[in-house]
């Protein structure tokens, strides 16, 4: 029999109005929801939130901006393209790199990443330390619940390399290039413009 994993709703809202509902296997999902409003554009840094108060399904987030432009409400789906933002590579920036790890760091930094049914993702140091796992049931998900926890850390990005166990979507390509993660292994298949995009942003596929 197939195994068999929880997912849940969980609902966005962002100073009194419903932004996102997102998917989610993740029993705690506050880093899902910062690095989801990051790469939705929503704060531009974890400085910008005053407080998340996480109640089962619902996350309610209050910025210090009030009038911080929201998303129409929409409801994103794990693994489906038909929900995923507009991409528009040439807007993303280029992403700096600040480090050199080596391929015997990569190899053991990729050997020490959970092997999941669904997705799993790990950001390293450049000598391999580990600073975040994550498990999840889309890679967008993964990839925003390294990047809430980056954010919430201080953590430099630039500094950085991410694993992602399973394959790459473009909409997954877009949330890293958002952060500035400049090198990335990927286990998995990853789409030609999500390969595009990380070639246009100076992402390097490890």
């Amino acid at each position: 029999m197939a195994e068999i994993y929880q997912e849940k709703p969980v609902q966005i809202v962002v100073n009194g109005r419903a932004t996102i509902t997102l998917m989610t296997h993740a029993e705690d999902p506050k880093h899902l929801v910062i690095g989801s409003l990051y790469t939705e554009k929503v704060v531009s840094s974890y400085d910008d939130i005053e407080s998340i108060l996480m109640e089962d399904t619902q996350a309610s987030v209050v910025t210090k901006n009030p009038y911080a432009i929201l998303l129409s409400r929409k409801t994103v789906l794990a693994g489906c393209g038909g929900a995923s933002s507009f991409l528009d590579s040439g807007t993303l920036g280029r992403v700096v790199c600040s480090i050199t790890p080596s391929k015997a760091v990569v190899e053991t930094a990729l050997q020490s990443v959970k092997t999941s049914p669904w997705f799993t993702a790990c950001l390293f140091m450049e000598q391999g330390e580990k600073c975040f796992e994550a498990e999840d049931i889309s890679s967008q998900n993964v990839i925003d619940q390294i990047i809430g926890y980056g954010l919430e850390q201080k953590i430099n990005f630039a500094e950085t390399f991410l694993v992602l166990k399973g394959n790459c979507v473009v909409e997954t390509m877009r949330k890293i290039v958002i952060a500035k993660i400049p090198l990335v292994k990927i286990t998995g298949a990853i789409t030609e413009v999500a390969k595009e995009t990380a070639n246009a942003a100076g992402v390097t596929l490890l």
